[in-house]
C-alpha cells in the first residue's frame, strides 16, 4: 500500500448517495490561502440525483465555498478525517519513533483525508484521482494483532509494515481512545480497546454503561465485550453500516 506525500495541495471528495452501491465524484478540496476551500464538480451539480454534503456549510452551488470564519476547513469535512487516535496511528506511520512527542495535531489535514482509510464515518472518501476511486482497505489483522498494534503506537514504538497495513486504513474514527474500524460474519463494527496504562477497566465500564442505557429505553447501539488475550475489547455496532 502506498501512501501519497507528507503535504498535498488538494484531494477529491467521493460521496455515496443515498442507496448506492458505488461512490461518485462529488468535489474538489483544495488550498486557499490558510484555509481549504470546497467547490462541488460541475458533472456533480448537473445530477438530478445530487445532495448537498451539509446545507448549513456546503449548500449545492457553483464556485469554491470557504469555511466558517475561525476554520481551516468546513466541519463536515473535518468530521469525515481521523481524530485524535487516528492521528496518532498517522503520524507513528509517518515519524516512527520520533511520533512519540506529537499528538498528531500537526499532520496536514489534506494527507489525513488521503492517508486514512476508505471505510470511515459516514459516505464521503477522498482520493487523489477525479476520475477512479481506488478504495484504501486494511489487510490482514486479528483483533490481537490490532490491539497489539495499538499498544506500540501508544507506546510510541515504530508499527512494523504488517501492521500498518492492517492497522492504518481502520483509523478514520473519531475519539481518542485507542479502536478500530472491524467487520466479523459480514456485519460492521468499532472496536475499542483497553489501554496498557488505563487505571481501570474502561472498555468493560462503557460496555456496561451502554447496556444499561438500552434497559432504561435509550436507543443506543447494540454492544458486544469480547477477549483478545487477556484484555477486554469492546464491539459496538456500527449504524451507519447496517
Amino acid at each position: 500500500m502506498t501512501a501519497p506525500n507528507l503535504y498535498a495541495d488538494e484531494c477529491y471528495a467521493w460521496i455515496w448517495l443515498p442507496a448506492a452501491a458505488e461512490p461518485v465524484l462529488a468535489g474538489r478540496l483544495g488550498r486557499d490561502g490558510n484555509t481549504l476551500s470546497f467547490a462541488y464538480a460541475d458533472a456533480y451539480l448537473r445530477r438530478s440525483d445530487a445532495i448537498s454534503i451539509f446545507p448549513a456549510e456546503l449548500p449545492l452551488k457553483e464556485g469554491p465555498i470557504s469555511p466558517a470564519p475561525g476554520l481551516m476547513l468546513a466541519s463536515c469535512i473535518r468530521d469525515a478525517a481521523p481524530d485524535a487516535w487516528g492521528r496518532r496511528v498517522l503520524a507513528n506511520q509517518r515519524f516512527g519513533a520520533g511520533a512519540s512527542d506529537l499528538d498528531g495535531t500537526d499532520l496536514d489535514e489534506i494527507s489525513c483525508l488521503l492517508r486514512s482509510g476508505s471505510d470511515r464515518i459516514g459516505a464521503l472518501d477522498f482520493q487523489s484521482s477525479t476520475t477512479r476511486h481506488t478504495p484504501r482497505l486494511p489487510q490482514g489483522g486479528s483483533l490481537d494483532r490490532l490491539l497489539d498494534a495499538a499498544d506500540l503506537v501508544q507506546r510510541g514504538i515504530p508499527l512494523s509494515r504488517e501492521l500498518k497495513a492492517a492497522l492504518l486504513p481502520r483509523c478514520a474514527v473519531g475519539g481518542a481512545r485507542p479502536k478500530a474500524l472491524v467487520a466479523d460474519e459480514g456485519k460492521a463494527f468499532i472496536a475499542k480497546f483497553s489501554g496498557p496504562n488505563d487505571g481501570f477497566d474502561i472498555v468493560k465500564a462503557e460496555f456496561l454503561a451502554m447496556r444499561l442505557a438500552r434497559l432504561v429505553g435509550l436507543e443506543v447501539a447494540p454492544v458486544q465485550l469480547v477477549r483478545s488475550g487477556s484484555r477486554d475489547v469492546l464491539l459496538i455496532a456500527r449504524w451507519s453500516r447496517a
